[in-house]
């Protein structure tokens, strides 16, 4: 079986202790959503720093919009998923009850048709717990121990596997439903495998690490593969055809609702080519080192962390 290695510049131990805080950052789950962007829209945190956005954005209790003579927006509210249109030459003030026009307009709230990312507000406080990571000298492991995801959704269009990478004198072995699969040693941070095509429904895996031909660890319960069906597929590929409608190109909000479905694999890499793309959208960070920590990825969850702690720093955040 082809094996696919990532390049994710990333080294991981798993041994390596997190200290993880609940109070990681003061802006709490965002409260609204800006999107239909047309024109000149710009975003606040305080009211005295403009920043133009053209795409689908999540705010927090205190940011203010603010449009042009050609700037029009539709702000969904999380909480309730009522939604409202700012009009072009107007500011409005996110509060964590509604939005108050400051100048200009804003209709009244209105249901929303459907918003693809319900929930954010629960997934983003749990995203925020592994945001804080203590600074720590690195040491060996004593013993050799792979956790991987316990559960898992896959399918055809996103097969992939991934777990973390042992150092370059550990092979693996794949175990599917009683299948083996040997992928070969090797030092990268993180090893992804294309899992061939199963049936749909659910299938007992576990990866085994290997050394000069032996186990040295298999762990003590399996965990489960949950294959698509085509027509659970189907609704997948609808989900993000409609996204990609709605809002071109935007890979955050495709990878939340691919995240959402337990695709998460193919969620983290949408967020990391998301945040590669977009290095100043600090607020939803956390969401992709979630999805680190739902995949056992420790060391790249610690390494984010940290990455994300430096720049609120930067930013004066």
């Amino acid at each position: 079986m082809k094996t696919r290695l990532s390049k994710l510049g990333l080294l991981l131990v798993p041994s390596l202790f997190l200290g993880l805080s609940l109070d990681a950052f003061a802006t709490g789950a965002p409260v609204s959503m800006l999107t239909q962007v047309q024109g000149d829209v710009q975003v606040s945190k305080d009211g005295k720093e403009w920043k133009k956005v053209d795409r689908n954005k999540f705010l927090f209790a205190g940011y203010q919009v603010k449009t042009g003579a050609d700037g029009t927006g539709k702000l969904v509210n999380q909480a309730t998923n009522m939604t409202q249109e700012v009009a072009a030459n107007s500011v409005v003030e996110i509060t964590e009850a509604d939005v108050k026009a400051l100048s200009g307009k804003i209709s009244a709230p209105a249901q929303d048709s459907g918003n693809l990312v319900d929930g954010i507000g629960q997934r983003f406080d749990k995203a925020q717990r592994y945001t804080t990571v203590r600074r720590s000298v690195e040491k060996k492991a004593t013993e050799v121990k792979l956790d991987t995801i316990p559960e898992i959704t896959l399918s055809a269009a996103h097969p992939d596997l991934v777990w973390s990478g042992m150092g370059k004198e550990y092979a693996y072995r794949l175990v599917i439903d009683g299948k083996n699969y040997d992928i070969a040693a090797s030092d990268s941070e993180m090893i992804r495998f294309t899992v061939p095509a199963l049936s749909a429904g659910e299938h007992e895996y576990r990866v085994d690490v290997m050394q000069g031909g032996s186990s040295v660890y298999e762990p003590k319960k399996t965990g489960k593969i949950k294959w698509l069906s085509k027509d659970e597929e189907k609704k997948i590929a609808d989900g993000l055809a409609k996204i990609e409608k709605t809002s071109p190109g935007d890979n955050f909000f495709k990878a939340y609702f691919l995240d959402d479905k337990g695709l998460t694999v193919s969620a983290m890499d949408l967020y990391r080519k998301h945040f590669d793309a977009n290095a100043d959208d600090l607020d939803m960070y956390p969401m992709l080192i979630k999805a680190y920590n739902d995949l056992k990825l420790e060391k790249q969850k610690k390494d984010s962390a940290l990455k994300l702690q430096d720049l609120r720093k930067a930013a004066g955040g």
